[in-house]
């Protein structure tokens, strides 16, 4: 009697084996796909609102100085930055890519993320703007993603 796996066997057991991880590998990537799709989004969501922050945080340092509710913010499409330098409002331009700095997203230092955020300004009359912040991004496969955060502002003091 031969002891040990002939060759037929050994394939046998081989393919069984492939067939049966097959689908687990499949399960794995599956989830970290969609692992990252979560996190784009989130990271997206709390980009959004906080171009909405940045121009509501103008408006209340417009009030706080006594000037007009609406001051330094027109009509128009914008980038904004959370940062004591620059300032909130900067034209469009070449839209780049939002950069990540020990956790901070901003324009000019860091690692580039696939973040770009914009927010457009509107008058519709003269106490209220109507704010609508959107972040974009390419995702995996080339699909386009976007969010969008929409606030009104009014000139209620």
């Amino acid at each position: 009697m031969h002891k040990g796996f002939t060759l037929v066997e050994t394939l046998v057991a081989l393919v069984l084996v492939t067939i049966a991880m097959g689908p687990v590998f499949i399960l794995a990537t599956s989830s970290l796909n969609v692992a990252a799709r979560i996190e784009h989004n989130l990271v997206a969501s709390s980009l959004a609102q906080e171009g909405v922050e940045v121009v509501r945080n103008i408006r209340d340092t417009n009030w706080l100085n006594g000037a007009a509710f609406d001051n330094n913010l027109p009509v128009g499409t914008w980038r904004v930055e959370w940062s004591t330098a620059s300032g909130g409002l900067m034209a469009v331009g070449s839209d780049p890519v939002l950069k990540k700095d020990n956790g901070v997203y901003n324009y000019s230092t860091g690692t580039n993320t696939v973040f770009r955020r914009t927010v457009a300004i509107s008058k519709p009359n003269s106490g209220e703007l109507i704010l609508v912040s959107s972040v974009a991004w390419v995702e995996r496969g080339n699909i386009n993603r976007n969010v969008t955060a929409e606030s009104h502002l009014f000139d209620w003091k």
